[in-house]
């Protein structure tokens, strides 16, 4: 069979969804940024150049924003723009007091209402990802400019917070934001320095189970697997989110396998156990599986440190 087969980019932010919308609720994690919910003036006009190369013009902040991503809307909370929020869509959970934003529907375009989005008179729209181009083109004639976000690192996400907090009018906020978020990297890359090699795993990270999902190296996933030391059995893959075989996970025999809590019991030691030759992997033998936060693991947006922490207290109990 073969190792890895492409996948639809646009699926498979759909699955990620999928997960996050079963998981359980987010945990309660610690303010990462002092925020303020009053915006500065920005110098004007305000120009952002987004995900597909457009240069976006803002003649000022924000005050009317509508999210069309759970990580776009976390930013903007997290810089202190939420007031300025008036609508997301029916995944964005988290702060609690986004749930209560009047929706404009899912995450693929084709479930977004155009509607929706004009009858809340928005300034501004911020898309989380290019498979929501088409929103952007149909909004475009009516005069309301959207910015498109498509993070792959921590580096994307750091790009993303601060432009968030220019075209809202929360530059410092999101400037501090970004500040602390590289401190706490840092500090786990330190102590992960610290490590010995031959402790290190090898890690299979199933970012869903049905068909066998994965991440590249060219993913915050992939990323965050490098960051913690581990060795990602599919480094060598091109694909983002590659489609694998079981075979080539038992093949690679992994150290430990990470995964998302949303997929409740099925990443236990026992349930994966049963799947054919999976008994041999080293993993499944020494119950080295790990459940991160759904939500949190699933998002680019300021809990991914939270999630890259977690990540290494799994992996190095006694270090971290």
């Amino acid at each position: 069979m073969t190792m890895v087969r492409r996948f639809s980019g646009v699926m498979i932010l759909m699955f990620a969804l999928a997960l996050a919308a079963c998981s359980s609720a987010p945990a309660a994690v610690a303010p990462t940024a002092e925020a303020t919910s009053v915006p500065t003036a920005e110098a004007a006009p305000i120009q952002i150049t987004d995900a597909l190369g457009r240069e976006i013009t803002l003649a000022a902040p924000g005050q009317r924003i509508v999210s069309l991503a759970p990580s776009i809307t976390e930013i903007l909370f997290a810089v202190g723009a939420g007031p300025q929020v008036v609508g997301d869509t029916q995944y964005c959970n988290y702060p609690p007091e986004a749930d209560a934003l009047p929706e404009i529907g899912g995450f693929s375009a084709k479930t977004i209402s155009i509607e929706s989005i004009v009858a809340l008179n928005p300034d501004l729209v911020i898309a989380g990802s290019t498979a929501q181009a088409s929103v952007a083109e149909a909004l475009a004639p009516m005069g309301i400019p959207t910015i498109i976000f498509e993070p792959k690192s921590f580096e994307d996400v750091y790009v993303n917070i601060s432009q968030v907090g220019l075209a809202t009018g929360h530059s410092a906020e999101a400037e501090a934001l970004v500040a602390q978020m590289q401190a706490r990297v840092a500090a786990v890359e330190t102590t992960v320095a610290t490590i010995p090699a031959e402790q290190r795993p090898s890690l299979f990270y199933e970012v869903f189970d049905e068909p066998l999902l994965s991440a590249g190296p060219n993913t915050f996933i992939g990323q965050m697997i490098t960051l913690v030391g581990a060795t990602n059995i599919f480094a060598d893959t091109t694909e983002e989110y590659p489609v694998v075989s079981a075979e080539a996970i038992v093949d690679r025999n992994p150290d430990a396998i990470v995964g998302p809590n949303s997929h409740g019991d099925k990443l236990t030691p026992e349930q994966l156990a049963l799947r054919p030759g999976w008994e041999r992997i080293n993993a499944v033998q020494n119950k080295r599986i790990y459940l991160l936060d759904g939500d949190m693991a699933s998002r680019a947006g300021p809990r991914l440190v939270d999630v890259l922490e977690s990540l290494a207290a799994m992996l190095y109990p006694e270090q971290f």
